[in-house]
């Protein structure tokens, strides 16, 4: 049987890549639909699925097969699809004004309505990534998952070829903008006590 996994091409633009407007509807679609998209991101590619839709986020969870016990992180156009989901204080709140969007993952409280397949034991966690295409989608469609887009454990997807490679057809679309900028996986930072910690530092050091 051939394969329905579609590859879209950005567009360079001499300062940043684009997404022909055919190709960011038919990833609006997919994610309608409550299917899995590879987007590149500042750091590594994402594994992107609609962040609302239980069924989704446990398509891309199996997709990786990653540990359910896990947390998964969300990507967000700005504060206040965070704000929508969680608690955020005046460390956190500050820290997302000079950070974000940026290579920089932040764990909180969740609020009241935050999605429960979401929220793991540490809190729940979101970013806002820099690249232009990870901030169309988050903007188009809304919170998409942020979970790097390889198998668990498995190689950085640097570049689309990297997860292509591990997640294959499970995947219906995947965003190739060339290789990440970074390379490297974003630094964590949890808000949820009573002063920030860093749980994971990346390859850039956070501000304030």
């Amino acid at each position: 049987m051939a394969s329905l996994t579609r590859v879209a091409q950005a567009a360079w633009l001499g300062s940043k890549y684009a997404l022909d407007r055919p190709d960011a509807e038919f990833a609006v679609e997919t994610l309608q639909a409550g299917g899995l998209v590879v987007y590149p991101t500042d750091t590594l590619y994402g594994l992107g699925a609609d962040a609302s839709n239980p069924g989704a986020v446990e398509r891309a969870v199996s997709a990786k097969a990653r540990p359910e016990a896990q947390g998964i992180s969300v990507a967000v156009s700005g504060l206040s699809q965070i704000e929508a989901w969680a608690r955020v204080g005046g460390a956190a709140r500050n820290f997302i004004a000079s950070n974000l969007p940026g290579p920089y993952t932040v764990i909180l409280a969740p609020s009241g309505s935050a999605p429960p397949h979401l929220v793991s034991a540490l809190g729940i966690a979101f970013r806002i990534p820099r690249h232009p295409i990870a901030a169309l989608l988050t903007r188009l469609f809304g919170p998409i998952t942020a979970t790097s887009a390889n198998r668990h454990g498995g190689a950085a997807p640097v570049d689309v070829a990297t997860a292509r490679a591990q997640l294959g057809d499970a995947v219906a679309l995947y965003l190739d903008a060339g290789p990440c900028e970074l390379g490297e996986p974003s630094s964590v930072v949890d808000f949820t006590g009573d002063r920030p910690k860093v749980l994971r530092q990346g390859g850039v050091a956070p501000k304030g």
